[in-house]
């Protein structure tokens, strides 16, 4: 069983986040079923969640109706990778 993150005052931002750490856990798109067994989520909750990440490209929607990670990610991790200070980072793991 996959160990519950911790959860805030707000329902569906801890789904989008459970059901976003589930497709990252994947390199290849994984089907709707799969998601919502690992989130434990109704498939009809989750499917309404993922069209509305997927409407804002933060999820991408296959032809054969499976998801993966949508590149508006990408995008958001370049503009962090440019702000991190990578010898600051490592050093705690470091010492």
């Amino acid at each position: 069983m996959i160990q519950k993150p911790a959860t805030s005052s707000i329902q569906v931002i801890d789904r989008v986040a459970s059901l976003l750490d589930a497709l990252a856990r994947y390199s290849d798109p994984v089907s709707l079923k799969v998601l919502s067994a690992e989130t434990e989520l109704h498939p009809s909750t989750a499917f309404r969640i993922l069209n509305a990440l997927a409407e804002h490209a933060f999820v991408e929607r296959t032809a054969q109706g499976q998801y993966t990670l949508g590149m508006k990610l990408l995008h958001f991790g370049s503009r962090v990778h440019g702000k991190v200070d990578l010898l600051r980072e490592a050093r705690p793991i470091m010492e």
